[in-house]
C-alpha cells in the first residue's frame, strides 16, 4: 500500500474540497500528488500560520479543507491556533511531516521533532501518530472527528511512510519568466482623518450604493470595535466577521472565504498586521478571485496597543509592497474627500488594493459585545454534511 496514494484517496472520499501546504522534502511525492489531484484548490502558503487563517475562511465559507506542514514549522502556528481556530471552534485537521524521528541529522529537526506532540497537547490539541503504513486508515476518521466536534487535530506522518516511492520535480522544466512593473511615485503628507472616518466612509458608501452583499472582515482590536459601533449607528446591514485575536490573519480568511462563495468581499487590514504576515499578499495575489479586496487602513502605528509608531509611518509603503507581491490594481488615498472616488475604483476593478493613509488615534468605543459563535454565523454559509 503507497502511503501517498491512501492520502490523496482518503481525502476525496472525506469529500475534502481544498488542500493548503508548505513544503517538505519527505512528503514531496504527497504534495506532488495533491497538485494533481487539487489543482488550484492546493494552495501553496506562504507562512504555516496563514494556512490556519485561510482554513478559517473555508470554514466560514462551508468548504471542507486539510493542512499540510512539517514539525519544524508547527511554532508559527499555535497563537492562531488558540486565538482563531480554538476560539471560533474551527475544525482543522493538521497533518504534519514528523521530522527528527526518522535518519534525521538535522540537529534543529531533531530538536523540535521531540518536542511537536506535547506542544499540541499543551494546547490540547489531540495527537493520531501514523507512523507505519498499519495505521494509515486512521486518518479517515481522524479527518471526520475534526469536522464533527469543529475541533483542530494534528496526524503526525513519519518519514517512513513514503520511503520508495518516486518523484519528478517538474519545476526542472519549466521555463522561469516573469514581466513585472511596481513603479509608484507620490508624496503623502498631512492625511486629514483617522480611521474611524475612513471606516465611515466606506460604510456610508456601502449603504448609500444599496450593497448589503458585500462581506466585510474587521481587523483585530480597535478597527474591528470602529466598524461594529459604525455599522449599528449608520444601520449598515453587510455582514461582518470581527476578529478577537491571531493578529496579521484577517486578509488570509478574507481570502479563504472570497474562495469559497461567490460573495463580494473586503478585508479591512492594516500596515502593521501586513508588517505581520506580509507573505499573504502573495498568496492573496496569487489565488483571490475577482470578487476580493483589501482596505488597507494605513495610520503608521500599532494602533490597538497604544499607537507606537511602526516602519509604515515614515519609511515602508504598502502599497508598493503590494504591487511588488502582485496586485496589479492598486491605489492610494490621504485626503478624505478623494476617498468616495477611490471606494468607486475599488467598486469597478478587480481584486483591489486600496491604502488609505489616516492619521494615528482610535475612537472612544466598547468592546464588541458577541460571542466567537455569534460573529461567526453572522457570515457562515451551509456547509455540506
Amino acid at each position: 500500500m503507497e502511503a501517498t496514494g491512501f492520502i490523496t484517496g482518503a481525502l476525496k472520499g472525506l469529500k475534502i474540497d481544498y488542500v493548503l501546504s508548505l513544503p517538505c522534502d519527505r512528503v514531496k511525492t504527497l504534495l506532488a500528488k495533491l497538485d494533481d489531484v487539487y489543482g488550484r484548490r492546493h494552495i501553496h502558503l506562504s507562512r504555516e500560520e496563514e494556512g490556519l487563517g485561510i482554513a478559517s475562511g473555508l470554514f466560514a465559507g462551508g468548504k471542507r479543507y486539510a493542512l499540510f506542514i512539517q514539525s519544524s514549522g508547527v511554532g508559527n502556528i499555535f497563537g492562531a491556533l488558540m486565538t482563531l481556530i480554538k476560539t471560533y471552534k474551527v475544525p482543522l485537521p493538521i497533518f504534519v511531516s514528523h521530522r527528527g524521528i526518522h535518519r534525521e541529522k538535522i540537529l534543529p529537526q531533531i530538536l523540535m521533532g521531540e518536542v511537536t506532540e506535547n506542544l499540541f497537547k499543551a494546547c490540547g490539541v489531540p495527537v493520531v501518530r501514523v507512523y507505519d503504513k498499519s495505521a494509515l486508515p486512521i486518518i479517515p476518521k481522524a479527518v471526520e472527528e475534526a469536522f464533527r466536534k469543529r475541533e483542530p487535530i494534528a496526524i503526525l506522518l513519519s518519514p517512513v511512510l513514503f520511503e520508495g516511492e518516486e518523484y519528478t520535480n517538474p519545476v526542472f522544466e519549466k521555463e522561469r519568466k516573469k514581466r513585472v512593473s511596481v513603479k509608484i511615485e507620490k508624496s503623502i503628507q498631512n492625511p486629514d482623518m483617522r480611521r474611524f472616518e475612513a471606516l465611515a466612509e466606506l460604510l456610508s458608501f456601502l449603504k448609500e450604493k444599496g450593497d448589503d452583499e458585500t462581506v466585510l472582515f474587521a481587523n483585530i482590536g480597535f478597527p474591528a470595535r470602529e466598524v461594529y459601533h459604525l455599522k449599528n449607528l449608520l444601520n449598515v446591514k453587510n455582514p461582518v466577521f470581527y476578529m478577537l485575536g491571531s493578529l496579521g490573519l484577517v486578509s488570509s480568511i478574507a481570502l479563504g472565504y472570497s474562495i469559497a462563495t461567490e460573495k463580494p468581499v473586503v478585508s479591512i487590514d492594516g500596515d502593521g498586521s501586513l508588517l505581520m504576515n506580509t507573505g499573504t499578499l502573495a498568496t492573496c495575489s496569487a489565488y483571490a478571485p475577482e470578487n476580493f479586496g483589501i482596505f488597507c487602513v494605513d495610520n503608521g502605528t500599532w494602533g490597538s496597543t497604544g499607537d507606537q509608531e511602526n516602519f509604515n509611518f515614515s519609511r515602508v509603503d504598502v502599497e508598493v509592497v503590494a504591487r511588488g507581491m502582485g496586485f496589479e490594481n492598486t491605489s492610494s488615498v490621504w485626503q478624505r474627500k478623494d476617498l468616495r472616488e477611490r471606494l468607486e475604483w475599488m467598486a469597478e476593478v478587480e481584486k483591489p488594493f486600496l491604502q488609505v493613509v489616516v492619521n494615528p488615534g482610535n475612537e472612544r468605543v466598547e468592546t464588541i459585545p458577541m460571542s466567537p459563535e455569534d460573529i461567526l454565523g453572522e457570515v457562515k454559509v451551509g456547509a455540506r454534511p
